[in-house]
């Protein structure tokens, strides 16, 4: 979650809420988007010096938004570095598929149709994201290429880590790897969906011979 929330301050200096409605919206299936997820995780940060706040007042409310510090960002470059470890890629929901032979053929049945229809309401929410970035992707990057310049400190950390001479080819890479991410999604859960349905089809015929 450190790292996730480093990302999002790379982009756009944020409060706490904004953090969770940005992984609510976009990063649902790799973290969770629990307040207290996120702000443990700010306090790590803090302690680290990878983040600092300034408070404002919005509507008579007090707010805190965050921004990565120097520390933030060579903390950002050593874990993105790493090569993705297909080793802690694990969901424990998915244990259960393991053991599901232990229940009666119904309950199997009854399982299988609920994550089926569970993967199709997924795969439908990815389809209209993609199609939203992909429709509004021109004018996505222009805004925001044009809001991270008007920041000098969000402009310099960006560039910084990107290696890119040009905010353009910075923002458009960030937005190319989100489609890239989509479109991997997307793969995923076809493949899922085809596999559960033939378990499932093995079932029903098991039940009908």
């Amino acid at each position: 979650m450190e790292n996730i929330i480093l990302s999002l301050l790379l982009i756009k200096s944020m409060t706490v809420y904004e953090m969770r409605m940005f992984i609510q919206q976009c990063l649902n299936t790799v973290c969770s988007d629990s307040l207290g997820s996120i702000q443990a995780a700010i306090q790590k940060l803090k302690s680290k010096n990878c983040v600092v706040y300034r408070e404002y007042i919005e509507g008579s409310i007090m707010k805190k938004e965050f921004s990565i510090t120097e520390a933030g960002i060579t903390q950002f470059k050593q874990w993105i570095q790493i090569p993705m470890n297909l080793n802690k890629i694990k969901n424990m929901e998915e244990g259960k598929f393991f053991f599901l032979g232990m229940v009666p053929k119904e309950v199997r049945i009854l399982s299988l149709n609920g994550y089926i229809d569970s993967l199709m309401l997924e795969q439908e929410k990815l389809i209209q994201i993609k199609k939203h970035v992909e429709n509004s992707k021109d004018n996505a990057i222009q805004e925001n290429v044009i809001r991270i310049m008007e920041d000098e400190q969000l402009s310099k950390h960006l560039l910084e880590v990107s290696g890119e001479k040009t905010m353009d080819l910075a923002v458009q890479n960030i937005y190319k790897y989100q489609l890239y991410n989509l479109e991997y999604g997307l793969k995923r859960i076809h493949d899922d969906i085809t596999f559960y349905r033939n378990i499932l089809k093995r079932e029903l015929n098991d039940k009908e011979s």
